[in-house]
């Protein structure tokens, strides 16, 4: 038994930079290559933990979700958002202002989550607290709910376009971004769609005064007032990808009563798209499931 012991190595650390190093016969790698290794290397490892814990210092956070410290999400709230985000839901039945269609059917919508508990944080923090840092942890939720709305709403082979759901301008001013453009920007360069899927800003709002309050904290005769505070986009890219057959599918990021997506849907259907559905990160709950959400703070 001890012979067997003495027989086992301890792994060495430098190992991966060593694999790096040329050998005779073989052809040396490539510089990415060596960039990996270096940034393998327990040494590098011990240098950004090091910085880590300088910047937690120097610039202290904490959790959006529990407050812990040192962690802008910390490790549990991050495994509880993405257990709640691994099967995105049919949420249409949740909105009262959706539109119909011939058939008496709401528009189809998709969702990543519930808005509660620490996915609704997140946005919340996203949105409301200035951190766009928070982009890359939403991104995947995201992605999951675009795809599975492309699978089970879009025919086969058609092209798609994701539209998202235009800000105020008043908004978008105070915030200093496009929640949902930056949203859709970064999940376009993580190239996960498919090449017929294209992102587009096809609607827009009207430059009118009356349309400027925000539809949060509205009853449903208030937020009926979105209507005609819409307008097309794009100059023509609507008529040349309704000559293609595009499907559209609209993005926003929470769902409330679905009357602002009723509007965006009422102006592509003027300029002859058709909207398939729509997806969203999260769905308010519905008014019988409302004594349920509880707070992650």
């Amino acid at each position: 038994m001890l012979d067997g012991m003495k027989d086992r190595k301890r792994p060495d650390p430098d190992a991966i930079c060593k694999r790096a190093l040329p050998v005779a016969g073989v052809a040396a790698r490539t510089w990415l290559g060596r960039v990996d290794a270096w940034w393998a290397h327990g040494a590098a490892y011990a240098v950004r933990s090091a910085m880590r814990g300088t910047a937690a210092l120097l610039l202290p956070v904490d959790c959006v979700c529990c407050r812990r410290p040192d962690a802008v999400l910390c490790a549990p709230c991050a495994r509880a958002m993405r257990t709640a985000c691994l099967r995105p839901r049919r949420v249409e039945h949740r909105a009262e202002s959706l539109p119909l269609n011939h058939r008496n059917e709401p528009l189809p919508v998709v969702a990543a989550g519930a808005y509660e508990h620490e996915l609704a944080a997140v946005i919340l923090a996203f949105k409301n607290r200035q951190m766009p840092g928070l982009v890359g942890i939403l991104v995947p939720p995201l992605a999951r709910a675009v795809k599975s709305a492309i699978d089970t709403l879009v025919e086969p082979g058609a092209p798609v376009v994701l539209v998202p759901v235009p800000t105020r301008l008043q908004a978008r001013n105070r915030r200093g971004y496009f929640p949902v453009g930056l949203l859709l920007r970064r999940l376009r360069r993580t190239r996960v769609l498919p090449d017929r899927v294209l992102v587009a800003g096809l609607v827009r709002y009207r430059a009118t005064r009356q349309f400027t309050s925000a539809q949060k904290g509205k009853g449903r005769r208030a937020r009926g007032a979105v209507r005609n505070s819409m307008c097309a986009g794009g100059g023509g890219l609507p008529a040349r990808l309704a000559v293609l057959g595009a499907r559209v599918l609209l993005v926003d990021d929470v769902l409330t009563t679905g009357s602002t997506l009723a509007e965006a849907k009422r102006v592509l259907a003027e300029a002859g798209l058709q909207v398939c559905g729509a997806v969203v990160l999260a769905a308010t709950p519905a008014p019988d499931e409302k004594r349920g959400v509880r707070s992650t703070r």
